[in-house]
């Protein structure tokens, strides 16, 4: 009887406890947003279909090179750093997407066509120099596809940075493929955005160091804005595949390939050999197959980097730019 009450009793201190921690993790979000909404953009901002977007543009002159960020929270700031290495006698252009970082949501849905309207609005209004040459990472190597059938008129070349690949699943086996695509936790990641979490655990997303000081401080303090629209292009990262897989040529515009070469990049999540081999060699033929979107395409290893080129090795990615902005200006 006595056990039952002190079990009790523990029960009810831990439940305590928990909502106590929950009540603190609560005001100290709502304290960090507060502060957050005083934090002053660094870029500017124009008005797309009814909402405000969010851009950082540097240099002046053409071509401009715009910059399409990954799956990812951080927005225009995976290339602020690349932004400000750059040549200025021509124009970078990086942005946010809606819901990202400074840019407001707005009502229109996240499919690969809707981004890809909403960021020709931007360059529009924004009144930087045609043409454009295109850079995704990853999540917007793919994104790139619907920019260039839309506005191919618009695009002298793309450059793809350890792009994702639409089809997948022709080059993984079933299970692989499904712990691949598993995604994020949303339910989780909502919960721990709500009581202060998310923003401690996305701290350090950027490499610590002073070159990377300003995004360090950004992406946690701004996080409750970009997390939901992150979830959201998760929600419809399925479909984005499957009408990316249909956009399967850029017909002669200029394309680099530039590929993430170090064979280690796995060891710190996958232990298991066998799976890391199949991912290794999958994911080589998927960057070779993406040489076929263009007749005019070659591929660049960087062979220290892994899938986060844009921090491992930014220079690989400053050469690509330097050498497509002379190659379409010199034709």
């Amino acid at each position: 009887m006595k056990i039952a009450k002190w079990l009790k009793r523990i029960g009810m201190a831990l439940l305590l406890i928990i909502i106590l921690v929950l009540i603190t993790g609560f005001i100290f979000e709502e304290l960090s947003r507060s502060k957050a909404e005083k934090i002053q953009a660094d870029g500017q901002f124009a008005e797309v279909e009814n909402h405000k977007m969010h851009y950082l543009q540097k240099g002046i002159g053409g071509p401009t090179v715009v910059f399409e960020t990954a799956f990812d929270p951080a927005g225009h700031l995976q290339w602020y750093h690349i932004q400000q290495d750059l040549p200025k006698n021509y124009t970078t252009f990086s942005y946010d997407r809606s819901g990202i970082l400074w840019s407001e949501r707005g009502a229109n849905p996240k499919t690969g066509e809707k981004i890809a309207e909403e960021l020709h609005t931007l360059l529009e209004k924004s009144k930087v120099p045609k043409p454009y040459i295109l850079v995704g990472h990853s999540f917007g190597g793919m994104l790139t596809r619907f920019f260039v059938k839309k506005y191919p008129q618009d695009v002298a070349g793309v450059i793809l940075v350890d792009s994702q690949y639409p089809s997948d699943e022709k080059y993984l086996s079933p299970e692989l493929y499904k712990m691949v695509n598993q995604g994020l936790p949303g339910g989780f990641l909502k919960f721990a955005n709500t009581f202060g979490a998310a923003r401690l655990m996305f701290s350090n997303m950027f490499p610590a160091t002073a070159q990377y000081q300003y995004q360090n401080s950004i992406m946690p303090a701004l996080l409750y804005k970009s997390a939901d629209a992150t979830l959201e292009e998760q929600d419809h990262m399925k479909s984005i595949k499957t009408e990316a897989a249909a956009i399967n040529s850029f017909g002669s515009i200029p394309l680099f390939v530039i590929t993430a070469g170090d064979k280690t990049r796995y060891n710190s999540f996958i232990k298991d050999q066998k799976i890391k081999n199949e991912i290794l060699t999958a994911w080589d033929k998927m960057q070779k197959d993406l040489l076929n979107l263009s007749t005019d395409s070659r591929q660049i290893i960087v062979e220290k980097s892994g899938h986060y080129i844009n921090q491992d090795q930014p220079e690989a990615i400053e050469d690509a730019v330097n050498d497509m902005v002379k190659k379409i200006t010199v034709q």
